[in-house]
C-alpha cells in the first residue's frame, strides 16, 4: 500500500498567487482512491519528488515551508495508519476532514444521536420496557433506517436523514407513506431488505398497523422534548391513523369449561400444554407478558400476585387474583417446574395452539370482528380469530356479567380508572339487558 501526496494545477511560471489544493492517493492492488485535502500550495512552488516545498523558494518563509511540509507527511502518515482493504474513496473523504477539523466527529456524533432511529433505539435501551415491547420499538427503528437507505439511494437525497431537531409533518408522513408501499418495495429494492430473513417480508399495513407505529414513534419524541433534548414537536400538524377496534369476543363460562374439561389425551403433549396455559390465564386475567414472567414467588397466601409490565413505568401497582379450584389444579400439573409456575412459551405458538385446540374441541361460534384492511365488519368463527388476549378478555367479560362493577373487575384486571380499553369490555350483552328489564316487570 502506497500514500502520495499532489496537485493537479498548474501556473504561468512568474504566477505566485495561485494555489492549488494538495490531493492525496492511495493505491493497494485494485485500491486507487484520491481525495481533496485543504492543504493549498502555489504550483510552481510545489515538488512531486518532494511532495511539499522545492528547496529553493526565496518567497516563502522557511517556517511557512517546514509546517507545510510536516502536514503534508502527517496527514499522508494518517492515512497509513488508518487504512484497511476495502476502504473507499468516501473514507479517504473523512479521514482527511477529521485530520483537518479534529472536533468533527463530536459535531457528527452528536447529528447522528440525534438521527430519529438512533434516540428511538436509545429510548429501547434505557427505558424499563419489557422485552416484546423493545422488540417493537427497534422494529420501528428499523423501519426509518430503510426509510432514510431509500431516500439517499433511491431518491438520490445525499445523506438524508431525519433528525428530531429538524424532522417535519410532512417527513412523518413521507414516513408513513414509505411504509405502506413496503409490501411492494421489497421486492422492487432488494438492497434495503438484505437482512430480512425469508418469510419475514413486510406485510400490507393496516390503519390500527400504522396507529401502534406512530404512537410509538410519537412517545420517543414526546420523550426527547419532555427531557429537553429538542424542542421541535412534528406531530403538532400531523395526524396520526385513527385506530379501531371490533366488539369484544370471547369465550362464555360453558365454553371456557368444555376447553378445561376436554380430553385431549389422543392428541399431542403439545396441545395440552397450551391449553393449560390458555385456561389458567382465562382464570385469572392477565397479560401473557406478564404470564410468560409469572414464578412461584408470585403465588401468595392462595392468590397470584404481579405489578404489570404495561404500566409499570408510569401507574406500578400490585394486582391480586384468588386462584379459584381450577387455576390450582392447573398449576399442581407443572408443580416440576422449580421456579416457573408453568411451561416457558413464546407467542407465536401459543396463538397456534390456541386456535388448534378450540378447533379440536369445536368452538366454532361465529364472532364480529373487524377486517383491518376494509374496515368493515365480518363473521369468523372464533377458533379462527382467538389470541392470547382471548383469553384476557374472557376473565374480564365473564366477570362483569356476574358483578357488573367496573371499579371491583378493573381491580383484578389492572385497567385504570377511566381506561377505554377496558371499556370496550363492558359491552352490554343480550342477557344483561334482559335482566334489567326484568328490574321493571
Amino acid at each position: 500500500m502506497k500514500v502520495t501526496a499532489f496537485i493537479r494545477q498548474t501556473s504561468a511560471k512568474n504566477n505566485t498567487s495561485d494555489k492549488a489544493h494538495v490531493y492525496f492517493r492511495v493505491r493497494d492492488g485494485k485500491t486507487d482512491i484520491k481525495a481533496s485535502s485543504e492543504l493549498a500550495i502555489n504550483p510552481n512552488h510545489w515538488s512531486s519528488e518532494r511532495q511539499g516545498y522545492k528547496s529553493r523558494v526565496s518567497l516563502v518563509s522557511e517556517s511557512t515551508k517546514a509546517e507545510f511540509d510536516r502536514k503534508v507527511s502527517e496527514l499522508a502518515s494518517v492515512i497509513s495508519e488508518k487504512y484497511y482493504r476495502g476502504a473507499d474513496g468516501e473514507w479517504l473523504k473523512n479521514i482527511i476532514e477529521e485530520y483537518h477539523h479534529p472536533e468533527i466527529n463530536r459535531r457528527v456524533s452528536k447529528n447522528k444521536e440525534n438521527l430519529l432511529q438512533n434516540r428511538i433505539r436509545q429510548y429501547a435501551e434505557n427505558r424499563p420496557l419489557t422485552p416484546r415491547a423493545k422488540l417493537r420499538l427497534l422494529g420501528v427503528a428499523k423501519k426509518v433506517d430503510r426509510y432514510c437507505m431509500y431516500m439517499s439511494k433511491i431518491m438520490k437525497r445525499r445523506n438524508f436523514g431525519l433528525n428530531v431537531d429538524t424532522m417535519t409533518s410532512d417527513d412523518l408522513r413521507s414516513l408513513q407513506a414509505f411504509i405502506c408501499k413496503e409490501v411492494d418495495f421489497y421486492e422492487e429494492y432488494p438492497e434495503l431488505y438484505e437482512d430480512i430473513p425469508k418469510g419475514h417480508a413486510p406485510r400490507e399495513q393496516s390503519e390500527n398497523s400504522l396507529n401502534t407505529i406512530f404512537r410509538r414513534i410519537h412517545t420517543v419524541t414526546n420523550y426527547c422534548l419532555k427531557n429537553r433534548i429538542t424542542t421541535n414537536d412534528p406531530f403538532a400538524t400531523f395526524e396520526t391513523p385513527k385506530v379501531i377496534y371490533g366488539p369484544p369476543f370471547y369465550l362464555n363460562l360453558e365454553e371456557r369449561d368444555k376447553v378445561y374439561h376436554a380430553d385431549l389425551s389422543g392428541c399431542c403433549r403439545e396441545m395440552q400444554v397450551y391449553r393449560d396455559i390458555f385456561m389458567f390465564q382465562c382464570l385469572i386475567g392477565c397479560r401473557a407478558g406478564d404470564l410468560l414472567a409469572m414464578r412461584r414467588d408470585n403465588i401468595v397466601d392462595g392468590a397470584v400476585e404481579y405489578i404489570a409490565e404495561k404500566t409499570k413505568g408510569h401507574n406500578p401497582r400490585t394486582i391480586r387474583v384468588p386462584l379459584n379450584d381450577k387455576a390450582k389444579a392447573i398449576l399442581d400439573r407443572y408443580s416440576d417446574l422449580g421456579d416457573r409456575i408453568l411451561p416457558k412459551f413464546n407467542f407465536s405458538d401459543y396463538n397456534k395452539n390456541i386456535r388448534k385446540v378450540l378447533r379440536h374441541v369445536g368452538i366454532d361460534r361465529k364472532v364480529a370482528v373487524i377486517d383491518l384492511m376494509t374496515r368493515e365488519s365480518v363473521m369468523k368463527p372464533l377458533c379462527d380469530v382467538a389470541t392470547t388476549h382471548t383469553a384476557r378478555k374472557t376473565f374480564i367479560g365473564n366477570l362483569y356479567k356476574k358483578v357488573k362493577d367496573p371499579s371491583l373487575v378493573a381491580s383484578l384486571s389492572g385497567h385504570t380508572d377511566g381506561s377505554r380499553a377496558f371499556a370496550r369490555y363492558r359491552e352490554i350483552d343480550m342477557d344483561m339487558k334482559r335482566e334489567l328489564v326484568e328490574l321493571i316487570d
